[in-house]
């Protein structure tokens, strides 16, 4: 039986069937503007991070991973979690903004770029005649016999979708076409349209930022940013790719939801640039090895595993329309090449963009995520590995944790030893929760005040440092209710500076691991180069503070926004940039950190927080 559940702020209504969890009929509403319901663990009632509030209607009773992760109070209060209450009649459901999947600032920007405009499309415009007995050729012949004029011995082919379209345009004037390598991948009449336009594409774990290029001129029309749809089944990479392998109708699931982001982003972008996009000819996408993998529904049990190895790392290439992107008939979407485990093509474009690989002396390149990727340059010699610094970047796992949305704490400075504290929120509205940039500020100046021992721990003897009774949990009061409009007092927990030195501690040893494998130091590092979206925010004082960062002097230090979509970009517009990058892919040593022995003692030891 299927019941009518509205869904607050978002105004949507739709029919669920009784028996449904809340988490199951709130995937119905994705949303790339509105949003949906986040679940980190992929809704398996682990993180508590999907909670909701019933209005009205009725829900199954709460089980006792709620009253664990919720607390008596929430649930008195009709909280609960989306992925473990029941639809049991019509209800009216608000989702909280801390567990809304709604825009954000999301980091689009990278490095400018220098490359000579070289597309793997070339645009032609070719003459015709009226077909006659005088001149008995097909529109299409025509349009071979063109091509065997400007590119003689060369056998073109023409994709299957423009066959009929191609001679339904049998009339006097002329036809743009546009040819990529051996085959004619559009038609359109002439005059009419646009230059040849490319879509780049950096696809994230968390975010996924498109740029519209003009092949011609390699300048960006437009660009733009979505949360990767694919949030609702998992924040990390490991609970996407556990989802996908639950069953071919979840596999397809996952892999609908991205492509119809990424054609939503693309459809954008073209409305705002003012052109269609069946004038978008190529596209070029770099994502994370499973990324990649869900897009393109390769085989994905041997990665989810040890020893974690991708079914591809070569560069791919297949029709847009088998992505379900609304291009141009024949267009292609090029997969940028990536290297082994989780390091994929994304980092590929990341280090093509920065040019680490042509830096002389020592450079580090760290794209901080979900999953970092690490790079280490030593006179032209690449080292790279991958660590799982886990979503508290991105404010998951965090208890008031929320995405770079406004009224996200995102700045901190503490005064006179704590007592008072001195904050910023995005967008200067009224503090909901704290995110990544946030509570690595905060982690930071806790510890520097003393307030957190170099091990992690709270001092139970501050003011401002209590004992929550539910969750029987030390936390520091970051801002009391009602302060500044505050709803709620926002809190930084043990647990939070735990999460955030798991972070930092995967980041540090790989760092270290890295350094040891080509007989260096953090002192011998002459520039690190930190990419991401978090990477662009984050304060390096206190990332060098809490050891997050190698202790060397700032200007050593390049943030580089979002190199990974810089380096698409180059890809897409210079075909000596695409060879450039299957170089570096073919040519960068990578390092399986949990196959090292002296991983673990080195993640360990970087747990704490280096002596000040």
């Amino acid at each position: 039986m299927n019941v009518l559940v509205e869904f607050e702020p978002v105004g949507r209504r739709l029919e669920a069937a009784v028996g449904q969890t809340v988490l199951a009929a709130a995937q119905g509403i994705l949303d790339t503007e509105s949003g949906g319901v986040i679940a980190p663990c992929g809704g398996k009632g682990l993180c508590g991070r999907c909670k909701i509030r019933l209005e009205e209607g009725e829900l199954s009773p709460p089980n006792e991973n709620e009253i664990k992760l919720l607390g008596k109070d929430d649930i008195d209060r009709g909280y609960r979690l989306a992925c473990q209450a029941i639809l049991l009649g019509p209800a009216k459901i608000e989702i909280p903004r801390e567990t809304l999947t709604g825009r954000q600032n999301l980091q689009v920007d990278g490095m400018a770029i220098t490359v000579t405009p070289d597309p793997a499309v070339k645009r032609y415009t070719v003459p015709l005649k009226t077909t006659s007995v005088a001149y008995p050729y097909s529109t299409l012949q025509q349009v071979q016999l063109f091509l065997k004029n400007i590119c003689p011995g060369t056998g073109l082919g023409i994709d299957s979708g423009l066959l009929s379209k191609v001679d339904a345009m049998a009339e006097e004037g002329s036809l743009n076409i546009t040819i990529r390598g051996a085959e004619v991948i559009n038609a359109f009449k002439a005059p009419g349209g646009s230059g040849p336009l490319g879509y780049a594409v950096d696809l994230g774990t968390t975010k996924i930022a498109g740029f519209l290029v003009d092949l011609e001129t390699g300048s960006t029309l437009e660009a733009d940013g979505i949360l990767n749809p694919q949030i609702i089944y998992g924040e990390d990479v490991i609970s996407r790719l556990v989802y996908a392998l639950e069953g071919e109708e979840q596999y397809d699931r996952i892999t609908r939801v991205l492509r119809e982001g990424l054609d939503s982003l693309l459809q954008t972008l073209c409305q705002k640039a003012g052109v269609s996009p069946e004038y978008v000819e190529e596209a070029v996408i770099a994502g994370n090895t499973a990324m990649h993998h869900l897009l393109l529904k390769l085989p994905v049990r041997q990665l989810a595993t040890a020893p974690y190895v991708p079914a591809a790392t070569l560069p791919l290439e297949i029709k847009s329309r088998e992505l379900g992107l609304s291009m141009a008939t024949g267009s292609v979407s090029l997969l940028m090449p990536g290297i082994a485990g989780f390091v994929g093509g994304d980092h590929v474009a990341m280090i093509l963009s920065s040019r680490i690989h042509e830096a002389p002396g020592v450079t580090l390149g760290l794209d901080i995520g979900t999953n970092t990727e690490i790079v280490l340059a030593v006179n032209g010699e690449l080292l790279c590995c991958s660590c799982a610094s886990g979503p508290a970047f991105e404010g998951a796992h965090i208890q008031q944790g929320m995405r770079a949305v406004e009224g996200a704490v995102s700045k901190v400075k503490l005064i006179d030893r704590g007592r008072r504290v001195h904050y910023e929120t995005i967008g200067h509205k009224p503090p909901m929760g704290i995110c990544g940039s946030g509570i690595l500020d905060a982690t930071a100046e806790l510890y520097r005040e003393g307030i957190v021992s170099y091990n992690g721990r709270l001092d139970k003897g501050h003011p401002r440092v209590r004992l929550n009774p539910g969750r029987k949990v030390s936390e520091f009061i970051l801002v009391p209710s009602g302060e500044d409009g505050a709803g709620q007092d926002i809190v930084i927990t043990q647990k939070d500076i735990s999460e955030i030195q798991l972070a930092k501690a995967a980041m540090a040893a790989g760092t270290k691991i890295l350094l040891k494998e080509a007989g260096l130091k953090e002192e011998n590092i002459e520039r690190v180069i930190v990419a991401g979206s978090f990477g662009t925010h984050l304060l390096l004082d206190s990332a060098k503070a809490i050891g997050m960062l190698p202790a060397i002097p700032d200007e050593r230090f390049q943030q580089v926004g979002n190199a990974a979509g810089s380096g698409a970009r180059m890809a897409l517009i210079s075909l000596s940039a695409r060879k450039k990058a299957e170089e570096i892919a073919g040519k960068i040593k990578y390092i399986e950190l949990a196959a090292m022995p002296e991983f673990g003692d080195t993640y360990i030891n970087e747990m704490s927080f280096p002596h000040i």
